[in-house]
């Protein structure tokens, strides 16, 4: 018989186990992007399993971007069906984040991604065809510290930093959710 787990009801086993009690698993995927500095953007998700989705995303970038900004705004789904502002509404350089000049915590998390799914892992400009594959958010890159449900993830990409007015270049929205991983019956 199943049985509904509360995320304060977790079994200490499983955790000294090593099986995780909290996943992150994407469930939407879109790109968008401005025509002078980017063409030929292409966003998808591939299903693997119950528990997780990876995703492939491809640009060619026109323009030679120089000073690259990214804003996260993240948003959860309430009860009444409606995303509401969740915490997080940052602007981060990441030019200075792949340079090592920036140490913010959500500039790193990119970093990590970056670095692991995508040829976008170098220092400031980026030109040509950029690419991630298999990308999927892993409880070791970002903690399990959210609430389980469902989360919006919007990356405004913006040439220029703090210069007014910034550019904008385009952007991905990603929705994910916190969940507890499906099991197998009978394990």
């Amino acid at each position: 018989m199943n049985q509904i787990v509360h995320r304060n009801q977790i079994d200490s086993s499983k955790i000294l186990s090593g099986e995780p009690s909290l996943i992150y698993k994407l469930i939407n995927i879109e790109c968008y992007t401005s025509p002078g500095f980017s063409a030929n953007s292409k966003c998808y998700l591939k299903a693997i399993n119950w528990n997780k989705a990876v995703a492939q995303m491809d640009v060619d970038v026109t323009r030679p971007l120089k000073n690259i900004s990214l804003r996260f705004h993240v948003s959860k789904k309430d009860y009444s069906n409606k995303y509401q502002p969740f915490l997080i509404n940052v602007v981060v350089n990441i030019c200075d984040v792949f340079a090592k000049r920036n140490f913010i915590p959500y500039g790193k998390i990119f970093l990590k991604l970056a670095r692991q799914f995508s040829n976008f892992n170098h220092s400031c400009p980026y030109k040509g065809h950029l690419f991630a594959r298999d990308l999927f958010v892993d409880t070791s890159i970002l903690p399990n510290l959210l609430p389980l449900g469902i989360y919006k993830v919007n990356i405004t990409i913006m040439e220029g930093y703090m210069n007014k007015p910034t550019d904008y270049v385009g952007g991905v929205m990603v929705s994910l959710q916190a969940m507890t991983p499906f099991k197998k019956r009978g394990s």
